[in-house]
């Protein structure tokens, strides 16, 4: 197996997907894969990007502190959210964000200095791979601004389960599938 080195470049994916289209491995992919991904969306404060480094706890704002023990020793951070995001098929060659899970970390970038639970993130990144929709954590700002980033990618939005469309506050059509159907 190839050591992993800090700092060096990462190629990106050889394949030859749309740089605007979401990233996805397809089935018949040289490269194997099932048809689904993790990814994750970072939510802070009103904006909210997709990140995939999230899911390294490798963010420009994670590499920037010095992680702490406990909440308390961050008294002045800013709440930021992480969401899993598990994208899979959703039939007839459509995909569909099918377990989207929120988790917290506090970041006091001016003191250099955060917490967050990695045994938490690693929990709630599971719930979002079993299917989950859960933004509890999330403030109606913070899920205005993940709506607005999954709705960047309109036909996978329209094609996810309507327990998630419900809990971003977005119209739910009449007659789709129950939620946990795919």
């Amino acid at each position: 197996m190839a050591k992993v080195r800090r700092n060096l470049p990462v190629d990106p994916c050889p394949d030859d997907q749309d740089p605007d289209a979401l990233p996805l491995v397809a089935p018949d992919s040289a490269y194997g894969g099932r048809g689904a991904t993790l990814t994750a969306v970072v939510v802070d404060g009103e904006k909210a990007w997709f990140d995939e480094a999230a899911l390294h706890g490798r963010t420009a704002l994670e590499q920037q502190v010095r992680w702490l023990a406990r909440r308390e020793e961050v008294p002045n951070g800013r709440t930021v959210n992480p969401v899993w995001v598990y994208i899979r098929p959703a039939g007839g060659g459509k995909y569909q964000y099918y377990g989207v899970v929120a988790c917290d970390m506090v970041i006091d970038e001016d003191a250099g200095v955060g917490h967050k639970s990695l045994g938490d993130h690693v929990n709630r990144l599971e719930k979002a791979m079993k299917g989950h929709i859960d933004l509890t954590l999330l403030d109606e700002k913070g899920r205005r601004a993940l709506a607005e980033a999954l709705a960047g990618y309109p036909e996978v939005l329209e094609h996810s389960r309507d327990e998630l469309k419900k809990e971003l506050g977005l119209p739910v059509a009449s007659g789709a599938a129950p939620a946990g159907e795919s």
